[in-house]
């Protein structure tokens, strides 16, 4: 290489620099010289928002003041329309969705369409809400295909360069944050409960993530999430169906709501007043300063009947019934090993308070958000409040309400006997012959009978006797006294049953025959009652006649201040006017039946607590027979009334320790026993 070139090069090196050096000093004049005041007021310039702070739900107490519900404060993640550029969404939501697929953490997405291939409709009622809602957004008509929806979302959102697995994820966020409409007034909550680790990696890579900020907001804390899942309920956001309703009451779209139980059978109450305040940030998303404009104001305390200790026992006792039942089920003369749930009621007899109320199987709140599918698919239903919702034939556990009946209406005297036979022989020609329950067993009738021996010993053939001089007209109106067959009124909801008799019949379209009144008098045809409808007809009875409406809530009151809002609700439905020998009877019979009769296994002569009570086996289509157990205690002065239920628990006596367990804990503070006995077993004479 040639000197000349050298030097022509370097000089042409340096020409080059030199013009690259002008360039900048230009650029930079033009910034500060010319548009200057441009990008000085670009850099300066400053985002407002208007968001809601929301309120703190009301607390949630037991009889006794203990916590059940209160709350704590968590992290949740939120998008800011202002700062979030339009074209990059889909690439920011993706990126989240990752985040938190990679730590296993839940956000907001109700799309009506599976989460997986081939993306069908997550149900398959085509009048469903939510699909109905989806339909109508991306207006679609004529009940379209899921493909056909799916589809539509792609387009909607512009998802064409995502991959179907990707299309689904975004386009559930989508649709959340249409739901929520998102707009520049209004941030949208993409996921509550956010983990430190999951807010700590947003931070940190902030840019990657602009408009997405991090906020707190109340949370709720159930003290022990084992107590009363089914009672206290759980709350969540608003579902796009329910929001055209809640609109009008003031709730916006990400709000949270009570969804079941008390939580949203007190929603009203619960429920605090939001406040508002305006966010000021700086263009790169900076909050430069907060101004309140006005302060939230927490819910009010709701207070339950519901005695929390009486309750976990209740839970203990119950679980633990049933899983002996099942264990020993296999024994010598035993029977009920397919024995897999079951419910108790316990109710203050003078009011109608529900101090406990257990199902069986159950699940804890934790399960309930972590493992909902699992729980909803679970074939023993550990969802469903069998105490509330379960309907079961009574068994002989209804014979207080034939024999009330009888005697009111003289269709049988107090003092008169009936001669049991074994067989009841009446409607013979007909090819139908009821056999008392001893005859069957045992090959023999119960002989002479009077009501409380009849009750003593659930002797069926009198009760047929009975039933079949009454009428089915005439008992009826006495179970609708006593509340069998309608609904008892409780707060969060329940079912109503069946009363057996011509008209549920007819409603059927089938006809009823003398026989089924028979079978009607001792607690079988069509009879169909919750066990809180059996536990307030007990409740009924040993109280004199008075019928409350039952209730969970005992009081609100101000968070703030303690000062009572609302004081217990203790409401008569009804009253049935017995006359007072035959009231008498009835007690003795329940007295007699505890101490030396078809109950003497769970309670005996000897049990330190007086009590009455009545067992019932009900025959089901399939499996082993239903336990039903009610009682009641003291017997001199009656103050609770207990009804088990336990599904294929083969002998009302069976599921009796669970009732006497909780007499021990109520009266006497004794922890949780064992006291499985057989029911029907001819006993010494004590």
């Amino acid at each position: 290489m040639s000197l000349k070139n050298s030097k022509f090069r370097y000089i042409l090196v340096i020409a080059v620099v030199a013009l690259v050096f002008v360039s900048y000093i230009f650029t930079l004049m033009r910034l500060q010289l010319v548009n200057g005041d441009y990008y000085k007021e670009q850099s300066e310039k400053k985002i407002y928002s208007t968001e809601t702070i929301t309120a703190s739900r009301g607390s949630i107490y037991d009889c006794n003041g203990r916590s059940l519900v209160t709350n704590t404060t968590g992290y949740c993640i939120k998008f800011t329309r202002a700062l979030m550029p339009k074209e990059k969404q889909n690439d920011i939501i993706l990126s989240l969705i990752r985040l938190m697929e990679q730590y296993e953490a839940a956000y907001y997405d109700r799309l009506p369409l599976a989460q997986e291939a081939p993306y069908g409709y997550t149900t398959d009622d085509m009048e469903d809400a939510a699909l109905k809602n989806l339909w109508e957004k991306l207006k679609l008509k004529n009940t379209p295909s899921a493909e056909e929806t799916f589809a539509a979302l792609v387009k909607s959102y512009k998802l064409a360069d995502y991959t179907p697995e990707e299309q689904r994820k975004i386009a559930g966020v989508r649709y959340e944050m249409d739901q929520g409409a998102f707009s520049l007034s209004n941030p949208y909550e993409f996921a509550s409960d956010v983990s430190v680790d999951i807010v700590a990696t947003i931070k940190q890579l902030s840019d990657e993530y602009p408009g997405v900020d991090i906020d707190t907001e109340p949370l709720r804390y159930y003290t022990d999430p084992s107590i009363a899942p089914h009672l206290l309920g759980y709350v969540d956001k608003i579902y796009a169906e329910e929001y055209s309703d809640l609109a009008s009451k003031g709730y916006k779209m990400n709000d949270t709501v009570g969804k079941s139980g008390i939580e949203k059978a007190m929603e009203s109450v619960l429920k605090g007043k939001d406040g508002t305040r305006v966010i000021e940030r700086d263009s790169a998303g900076k909050v430069l300063n907060v101004t309140v404009l006005e302060e939230a104001e927490s819910g009010n305390n709701v207070v339950l009947t519901i005695d929390s200790t009486l309750q976990k026992i209740a839970q203990v006792s119950l679980k633990n019934c049933i899983e002996t039942i099942a264990r020993r089920g296999n024994e010598p003369g035993r029977s009920g090993t397919d024995a897999n749930a079951g419910a108790v009621v316990v109710l203050n007899v003078h009011s109608g308070a529900i101090l406990a109320s257990a199902t069986y199987p159950t699940y804890t709140q934790d399960q309930f958000n972590s493992a909902y599918s699992a729980l909803a698919a679970d074939e023993t239903k550990p969802l469903f409040n069998r105490a509330f919702w379960g309907t079961y034939a009574p068994g002989s556990t209804f014979k207080m309400a034939t024999g009330i009946a009888a005697l009111e209406e003289g269709a049988v005297g107090l003092s008169e006997t009936i001669n049991d036979t074994g067989i009841y022989t009446k409607y013979a020609a007909t090819g139908y012959s009821p056999r008392c329950w001893l005859y069957s067993d045992y090959g023999r009738g119960h002989g002479l009978q009077n009501i409380v021996a009849a009750l003593k010993n659930s002797c069926n053939y009198y009760f047929y006797e009975a039933a079949d001089r009454l009428g089915i007209e005439h008992l009826n109106r006495y179970c609708i006294k006593l509340g069998l067959g309608i609904k008892t009124g409780v707060e969060i909801g329940e079912a109503t049953g069946i009363l057996a008799g011509p008209d549920y019949r007819s409603s059927i379209d089938e006809y009823w025959y003398p026989g089924d009144t028979l079978q009607a008098a001792i607690g079988q045809s069509d009879n169909l009652f919750t066990p809180l409808q059996l536990a307030n007809y007990v409740a009924t009875i040993v109280n004199g006649g008075t019928r409350y409406t039952t209730h969970l809530v005992q009081g609100v009151y101000n968070a703030s201040n303690g000062v009572c809002i609302q004081n217990e609700k203790i409401e008569v439905a009804d009253n049935l006017h017995m006359k007072q020998e035959n009231y008498e009877a009835i007690m003795q019979g329940m007295l007699e039946c505890a101490k030396s009769g078809t109950a003497a296994g769970v309670f005996g002569s000897s049990y330190s607590i007086t009590a009455g009570a009545k067992t019932g086996t009900a025959s089901v289509p399939s499996g082993t027979a239903n336990g039903i157990f009610v009682s009641f205690a003291p017997a001199n002065d009656p103050q609770i009334a207990v009804c088990v239920v336990v599904e294929h628990g083969a002998h009302g006596n069976y599921v009796g320790s669970v009732a006497r367990d909780i007499f021990d804990a109520y009266f006497a503070g004794v922890s949780v026993g064992d006291h499985l006995t057989d029911e029907n077993v001819l006993l010494p004479a004590q």
